[in-house]
């Protein structure tokens, strides 16, 4: 279940720390896992809708945190126990359950979030800050482009949900391979692109791919998320060559390449 944003009101509605637990965790494909968080600390999480994201605090194991851990309590520690933080898109949000959905691409355990996602248990506690303001899917233009790798995956999906009846939508996607493909619900008039890696680059496909192709008519607007390098260059090519209105261009570092692997959009 993903609630519709407004530009007005949901989009800009600010975040504060969540102390959850993890209900459950489940495989989604080979290399994702999905993790439901949950607790009384959600009754007042809003949605700001489609592509918001969180920040998870990952303290040291000594850090001992006081209780109740509020903003302000992370405030007040940040001079003894600074967090590192990993961010991540909300796939779902089920109010009524005072639940979330966060999806995590397993880059192996030496990564400080995926490898924490590979392990983690029901009952573990998760804290995070959150959520940021969401992309905003109004007002529609005439078409939308979603790009992306599997970090982005949440982000598109949550997008597609929400994206009107009949809305012409071009989408693609770079994954490892047809394991990673996941279903893309949405009531617009969507047509979505998987490409499979099967070993080559990072971005390599997807660049080519976005790069050739056929725009329909009328204002679009692009959205993506993916490897920083890859990002800056369809940027450049959809406002320089392409001629799209840079405000119409929403291309977002999700990771950067020879770095860590944790998505930090």
């Amino acid at each position: 279940m993903s609630t519709v944003a407004t530009e007005t009101h949901r989009n800009r509605r600010p975040g504060r720390i969540h102390v959850t637990t993890v209900r459950r965790a489940r495989r989604i494909t080979p290399g994702m896992v999905r993790l439901t968080l949950g607790g009384d600390d959600l009754s007042e999480f809003v949605s700001n809708g489609s592509d918001q994201h969180v920040a998870l605090y990952f303290y040291e194991p000594h850090v001992e945190l006081p209780r109740p851990f509020t903003t302000e309590a992370a405030r007040a520690l940040l001079p003894t126990a600074k967090p590192r933080l990993r961010r991540y898109t909300i796939r779902d949000h089920r109010p009524e359950l005072h639940e979330v959905d966060m999806d995590f691409v397993l880059h192996g355990p030496e990564q400080l979030a995926s490898g924490w996602a590979e392990r983690v248990r029901p009952g573990d506690e998760v804290i995070w800050f959150g959520p940021s303001p969401a992309y905003p899917v109004a007002p529609v233009t005439d078409w939308t482009l979603l790009l992306g790798d599997e970090t982005a995956l949440p982000a598109i999906a949550a997008i597609l949900e929400e994206l009107p009846p009949g809305h012409r939508v071009l989408a693609a996607v770079e994954v490892a391979d047809p394991a990673e493909e996941q279903p893309l619900p949405t009531p617009a008039d969507a047509t979505v692109t998987w490409l499979h890696r099967d070993g080559r680059d990072h971005g390599e496909l997807l660049r080519r791919h976005a790069t050739a192709l056929h725009l329909p008519e009328g204002r679009g607007r692009v959205w993506g998320g993916a490897e920083r390098g890859v990002m800056r260059d369809l940027r450049h090519h959809f406002v320089h060559v392409r001629g799209l209105d840079r405000a119409d261009t929403h291309l977002t570092a999700y990771w950067t390449q020879g770095e860590t692997q944790d998505s930090e959009v």
